[in-house]
């Protein structure tokens, strides 16, 4: 696991001041892990689709939360305590569990890197390490109309009755 820095995130409205400031990754991504659950290694020659459907697999688990913005959409992602109040044009929602290790911003680069070394984990030395409790929690990544912002919320939750995915939010 990465040695990476529990941060304290800004609040949307807030002018972040000096929080960090979460982003969609270089290749249209934003992903979260809790990595004491995550599994990461699919394979040596993993395809593609092998890892779109591994990581469909462990946001099931609880382990991952990953959604595709794409690369021209990419902006800030701020954190709320509340959802966005204005009109959604597109939501991706999930649940975690997070255990000791914490909840992690890490990027899509180094989940490749996981899922082809089996020694490799989930985070890098730049991940962001979100202060979360241990727990089950509701990650809700949303976008407001006319907003390029993207409003990230996590709430305590549990794991009974959650929609199963099948694909990563908003990949075609």
């Amino acid at each position: 696991m990465s040695d990476g820095r529990l941060v304290s995130v800004g609040h949307y409205g807030d002018p972040m001041g000096d929080a960090a400031v979460l982003r969609v990754d270089e290749d249209g991504f934003f992903c979260l892990v809790a990595p004491d659950a995550y599994r990461g290694f699919v394979d040596e020659d993993w395809e593609f689709d092998q890892l779109l459907t591994h990581f469909v697999a462990q946001m099931n688990a609880g382990s991952l939360f990953v959604a595709y913005p794409g690369p021209d959409d990419a902006d800030a992602v701020v954190v709320a305590d509340a959802g966005v109040e204005d009109s959604v044009s597109r939501e991706a929602a999930g649940v975690m569990h997070v255990g000791p290790g914490g909840l992690w911003s890490t990027d899509y680069t180094q989940l490749t890197m996981a899922a082809q070394f089996d020694d490799e984990g989930p985070t890098a030395p730049d991940s962001i390490r979100l202060p979360v409790a241990e727990g089950w929690h509701r990650v809700c990544l949303r976008q407001a109309d006319g907003d390029s912002r993207y409003t990230l919320t996590i709430s305590p939750s549990g794991d009974e009755g959650r929609a199963q995915l099948s694909a990563v939010p908003w990949f075609s």
